[in-house]
């Protein structure tokens, strides 16, 4: 079993014998379907929603009879959130048909690497054209299956505005730093360590939720898996069509790039609610849009 299907609704799908009628489910009456030729060989997936921007999708080769070799499935999220504009590099799996993406947003000092939902489609369209595919962003979305409410750490709107004004400066010496400039670089390590060291002075009085307001971490071994704490922006209510659980939509900020994270209710402690906080580890995936 898919350890995130629990995160759209399919927390009582345990046994091999029920997978295996959802996901005859998804091949008998799909919402959507993609296939690539190649070498004689025909792929593609199934994809079926079971409720709002929720599903599973169902990868394998078709043979010529109609019949689906399975080869691999997971639950997906969508969403029309644009959460970065900056460049994505893609790059296929080793072990199977399927990509990962990677950008390097300035905002959050790290590189985001995730699973492509649209890989298919990306293949499909690499394919068509001899040139690099032109990407206008990524929509990233979270799968959660363990996830906690947080209040909201205190500050007043002109503290917010400098906040703001200090993330801007920090992109733009990033970007800087990128191209080579040393002022931006030592600039960038005093920070770094003024940071430290007011962080090492409030530690020891000071809950580390009330010093951290968001983070975005790698989590465990996976490259797309992470560690998150962000502002709730937006909430939302969704019902799994098929089992009648409901789930959470959050659209929150972490890092200064938005992201949406979708979790069953009965995996989030705590009430959702626009301003507070939401603490979880995710499982990273992303919609590269394409031209």
């Amino acid at each position: 079993m898919h350890k995130y299907l629990r995160a759209i609704g399919f927390s009582q799908y345990i046994r091999k014998k029920d997978i295996r009628e959802l996901l005859a489910l998804v091949k008998q009456s799909p919402d959507s379907s993609l296939y690539l030729g190649d070498e004689g060989e025909k792929y593609g997936y199934f994809g079926k929603s079971f409720g709002e921007n929720i599903g599973v999708r169902l990868f394998g080769e078709v043979k010529e009879n109609g019949e689906v070799h399975e080869e691999y499935y997971y639950p997906y999220v969508l969403s029309p959130l644009v959460s970065s504009r900056q460049d994505c590099s893609v790059e296929r799996h080793s072990d199977r048909l399927a990509f990962g993406g990677i950008i390097d947003d300035p905002g959050m000092g790290i590189s985001l690497i995730f699973y492509l939902n649209n890989g298919i489609e990306y293949m499909y369209r690499q394919r068509q054209t001899s040139r690099p595919l032109p990407m206008k962003g990524v929509s990233l979305n979270g799968l959660c299956i363990s996830g906690k409410i947080l209040l909201p750490v205190r500050k007043t709107p002109q503290e917010k505005e400098k906040i703001k004004a200090a993330a801007a400066k920090r992109e733009n010496l990033v970007e800087a730093a990128k191209n080579g400039d040393e002022e931006a670089m030592e600039s960038l390590a005093a920070e770094d360590m003024s940071i430290f060291q007011n962080v090492s002075r409030r530690i020891i009085r000071e809950d580390v939720y009330s010093i951290v307001d968001t983070c975005f971490m790698p989590y465990g071994l996976e490259s797309d898996q992470y560690s998150v704490v962000g502002e709730i922006q937006s909430v939302e209510k969704i019902r799994n069509s098929l089992t009648g659980e409901e789930c959470w939509h959050m659209q929150m900020e972490c890092n200064n790039i938005q992201i949406t994270v979708t979790i069953n209710t009965v995996d989030l402690l705590g009430a959702p609610a626009v301003g507070r906080r939401f603490k979880g580890d995710i499982w990273l995936q992303g919609t590269a849009i394409m031209d």
